[in-house]
């Protein structure tokens, strides 16, 4: 099985992100994590990519054994804004080249394995939606034939949040790779098992597709956001989740909910691993 974890790096200064890259790759090379996925957040974007990743940060990034995923701008709900899923299409295309630029950087100075990219915020019907995303990913599709871009289920009130919304974007793109995170799945089937178990069945019909598993924890009444190792009543079923679309050896397992954390991350390891064995 294949492993890794978001660390959570922050924009402060280039020395705390370089550090913190730095203790990341020493945490997966002890724990021998394959992926660390990077967060670029609205704040580094408007730094500029150079001052921030250019420089020792990308030193780093080239020289490590690990690989890489990029998660291009995680939504912030405050926004609300529906970014490359906007009918409009003049502020579409303004998220777009945010993209375009974000994806040309690194893949002139250092390729990431996948890039993580979010559909945005509801403010429509979501066939008005579905329309406006299919034009998106089909421009970013001519422009970059090949390259890994994924999208993911998301958090309540985004396009993609609703099951069948998801699962008929990916009946209506054959191309899309894509992430399935499992306490947003769980959350968005209120905590059902039965329904959770068709969420995963249904998905399982596009498994050769499924480049992530973002694994978090979820229960009624606690969040759906928590870490797996957590025994939480009514919480997720991991060892379904991984027999129904999990076994597949390219499938990352990746763990976002305790960051850098060397032993809160071999305990999320632990889990996935032996409910693997099961």
């Amino acid at each position: 099985m294949r492993f890794g974890f978001n660390p959570g790096i922050e924009a402060h200064t280039k020395r705390d992100m370089v550090y913190r890259l730095r203790s990341a790759l020493e945490t997966a090379q002890e724990l021998g994590f394959d992926v660390i996925e990077v967060s670029l957040t609205e704040r580094m974007f408007e730094l500029g990519l150079r001052t921030v990743f250019a420089g020792e940060l990308l030193d780093v990034l080239q020289s490590a054994r690990q690989r890489f995923h990029l998660h291009l701008f995680p939504p912030d709900p405050q926004s609300k804004d529906p970014g490359i899923s906007n009918p409009s299409p003049y502020p579409r295309s303004l998220q777009l080249r945010r993209l375009i630029q974000v994806i040309e950087f690194f893949e002139a100075n250092h390729a990431m394995q996948l890039y993580l990219i979010h559909a945005g915020w509801r403010t429509s019907a979501f066939e008005t939606h579905l329309k406006a995303l299919r034009r998106s990913l089909d421009a970013l599709e001519t422009l970059y034939p090949g390259v890994p871009i994924a999208l993911k289920n998301d958090w309540p009130g985004a396009v993609l949040a609703q099951p069948n919304d998801f699962l008929e974007l990916l009946e209506a793109a054959p191309n899309l790779r894509y992430v399935f995170n499992t306490g947003l799945g769980y959350h968005a089937v209120n905590y059902n098992p039965e329904a959770y178990s068709w969420l995963l069945r249904s998905l399982g019909r596009f498994e050769d597709r499924l480049a992530e598993i973002q694994w978090s924890n979820g229960a009624p009444g606690v969040g759906l956001n928590r870490p797996l190792h957590l025994m939480l009543d009514r919480g997720l079923d991991i060892n379904r989740t991984i027999r129904t679309i999990g076994r597949n050896p390219a499938i990352v397992h990746l763990f976002g909910t305790v960051e850098g954390n060397l032993p809160a991350l071999a305990r999320e390891r632990r889990a996935v691993y032996n409910s693997a064995r099961l």
